[in-house]
Formats: structure tokens, sequence, C-alpha cells
């Protein structure tokens, strides 16, 4: 009994004095290249995007003060190839008045990765959906070796790069335009 005793309070003081103690409470700093492009973890979406010709488009609509400064968030960010079968009307007023819902039916809550989103696939059986930002429902499917977004309508983006890290999460890159209800 006494031996007993004697190897737990050993094993309770060997445990305690090896738990490892987390120190640094910084993020580190990342960057991750795509195209020629270096993207930062220390800047803010808009930031990251506005000095590249592949999101002249989309950047302004990912400008600073469109996401509170402290929340985590994961964006999919459109590259300007998106836009070009859109009619110019709708470009119009996807670019005015219209432009804070379409911006936030691309952010869904918290930091999810490429990994997050096919665990989440798997786990849905082929089909994740998420809640985004503006409350409505983004869907996620592999289609042949591709990871594709999809909305409500059917349109689709295929996610042709991952795992950005900015300020306050992820963005992923598409290559399509998704629409909230509101905007169909």
């Amino acid at each position: 009994m006494k031996l007993n005793i004697l190897l737990v309070a050993l094993f309770a003081f060997t445990f305690t004095a090896t738990a490892q103690k987390y120190t640094n409470t910084k993020t580190q700093k990342t960057t991750k290249e795509w195209n020629g492009l270096t993207f930062s973890s220390e800047k803010s979406m808009f930031q990251n995007l506005e000095s590249s010709s592949e999101f002249s488009k989309a950047a302004p609509l990912f400008k600073d003060g469109v996401i509170e400064d402290d929340a985590m968030l994961t964006a999919f960010v459109m590259i300007d190839k998106s836009f070009s079968n859109l009619e110019e009307d709708k470009q119009k007023k996807l670019f005015g008045d219209t432009w804070k819902s379409f911006i936030t039916y691309h952010f869904i809550p918290g930091r999810v990765d490429a990994n997050s989103l096919e665990k989440a696939i798997a786990k849905g059986n082929g089909t994740a959906y998420f809640t985004t930002v503006l409350g409505q429902r983004l869907g996620a499917k592999r289609v042949g070796s591709d990871l594709v977004l999809f909305d409500g309508s059917g349109n689709t983006a295929k996610v042709i790069a991952t795992d950005f890290r900015h300020r306050n999460g992820f963005f992923h890159i598409i290559d399509g335009l998704l629409l909230p209800s509101t905007e169909q």
C-alpha cells in the first residue's frame, strides 16, 4: 500500500516537473508566396491584396474596416478573372450598394485551413456547408481533384490556392464568384 502511494506521488511529481510550459503568447509572423506575391500574417486582408494586379477588383471590397479588427475569419478571395463573365450592370451593382453583403458572404467564422475544409467534406459524405458572416450557407465539395465552393444558385468557384494567413485568420484564393441569395 505504501509502495502504491509512493509510486503515485513519484508519478505526479515527475509529470508536474516535466510538463511543458508555454511562455510565448505572441504569434509568429508567417509568409507564403503565390504567383510571385508574398502574403503576410502581419497584414490585413486588404494590405495583402492591394498591391497585386491579380486582385485589383477584389482588393477594394476587402478594404480595412469590412471586418472587426479582432474577428478571426477565413475568407475566399476571388481573382480578377472571376469578374470577367459578370455583366456590366451586375458589376456596377456589386461594386455599388451591395458590396458589403457580397463580400461578407465570402467570409466564414474561425480559422479554417484546407485540412479543415477537407475534413468537413469527408464528415459530410462529400459535401460540407458553412454559415458565412452574412448568415447564409456556403457549400464545399470535391469535384475530381478540385476543391469547389458553391452557392445556393449553383454558382461555383474552384479553390486554386490555400492557407494564406492574414492578421485576422486565413484566406484561400478562388477562381469564381459566389453570390448570396439577395444578389441573385
